[in-house]
């Protein structure tokens, strides 16, 4: 698995190309030697090197993110470019889950997928006050039924319904936005369980213990998006 991750790493499109189905993601959109195929690599790199290192999915996208934009700021500054990436990590995910099943590799690809949209979506767009952090952070820990029914919904074709069918029945789980002293096993709890913050519906907790107690790190996010 870890020579397969490797693999990987060395090339997207070389792994995705010969095989039938791109789940969505454009191969030719831009040349082999473009700086957004390079970005991509460098992102793979990071993601393999933090496998070694037993970081998490999280601390692997906060690296990629840092090291992209250090080294390709004009990729960053052009959103077709971000979005044809994100659509990259998106197969990149989808093609992990149907064929290694390797969670960490998933959930980063999950997770820098969604950095870059919601980059889009506030710096270039304008559509939304700030970054949706929150949902970030629950792809980077979501369970198999999350992380199979968001890639389904992101790619045009029908490669994850088998898969889907399997898991559909399995409960609805969320992760606690009181990241830090949430007590629950990977601070995840059952949807329907769970708690929406009042003033933004955008934050969720399983209980009014774990809501106070990251009301002042959420408070200023909070006003920002009732606006």
């Amino acid at each position: 698995a870890a020579a397969e991750r490797r693999d990987l790493a060395l090339s997207l499109s070389t792994q995705i190309r010969p095989r039938k189905c791109t789940h969505g993601w454009d191969l030719t959109e831009y040349p082999a030697d473009h700086d957004c195929n390079k970005f991509i690599g460098g992102v793979f790199r990071i993601f393999v090197e933090s496998t070694k290192s037993g970081d998490t999915a999280g601390l692997a996208v906060s690296e990629a993110v840092s090291f992209t934009r250090d080294k390709f700021p004009n990729v960053w500054s052009d959103s077709a470019s971000l979005e044809w990436i994100a659509a990259a990590f998106i197969s990149l995910g989808t093609f992990t889950n149907i064929t290694e099943g390797d969670v960490f590799l998933c959930a980063a690809a999950m997770g820098f997928s969604e950095s870059l949209k919601q980059h889009v979506a506030f710096y270039h767009v304008g559509s939304q006050p700030l970054m949706y952090t929150a949902k970030i952070d629950d792809l980077l820990w979501a369970e198999e039924r999350r992380t199979i029914s968001y890639l389904k919904k992101r790619i045009p074709c029908k490669c994850l319904n088998a898969k889907y069918k399997a898991v559909k029945s399995l409960p609805k789980m969320y992760t606690c936005c009181n990241i830090t002293s949430c007590s629950l096993p990977d601070n995840s709890v059952n949807l329907s369980a769970m708690m929406s913050c009042g003033g933004c519906r955008r934050i969720h907790y399983c209980s009014e213990e774990c809501q106070s107690a990251n009301w002042e790190e959420h408070r200023d996010v909070c006003k920002k998006w009732r606006k």
